[in-house]
């Protein structure tokens, strides 16, 4: 099994760069892999207050970015965000209603070093 950590960088300025973290952490798990995704820049825009609940997908299935991001909860991949990037976004972590870790640069750099495989997403 190995583990994946997934780099997501980009957020609301660009929704359709939204998805594909979710979907592909959740393969990752459908595989019996550990996934974990480090939301850091602007990426973590994604989890302010109704973004997520009004950004669909651009496949025409009608599905939301919150229906993916549940689906990687439910899959149990983990979700990390970096703290110093809060006030690029200015989010206030306390908003976020998505389980998430809240880490600092050294917490970054530990879990990339733990990481069998880096994918990084902009």
């Amino acid at each position: 099994m190995a583990r994946f950590v997934y780099v997501q960088t980009r957020g609301r300025e660009q929704p359709e760069r939204c998805f594909t973290v979710f979907f592909m952490a959740t393969v990752a798990r459908a595989l019996d892999h550990e996934a974990a995704i480090i939301f850091t820049q602007s990426g973590l825009s994604i989890f302010e207050p109704g973004f997520a609940e009004n950004t669909l997908a651009l496949d025409g299935s009608g599905k939301r970015l919150m229906d993916f991001i549940h689906t990687a909860q439910e899959q149990s991949v983990t979700f990390y965000g970096c703290r110093l990037s809060l006030p690029l976004v200015h989010l206030d972590p306390e908003a976020v209603m998505w389980p998430m870790e809240w880490i600092g640069a050294a917490d970054f750099h530990e879990l990339l070093l733990s990481a069998d495989r880096l994918v990084y997403l902009s």
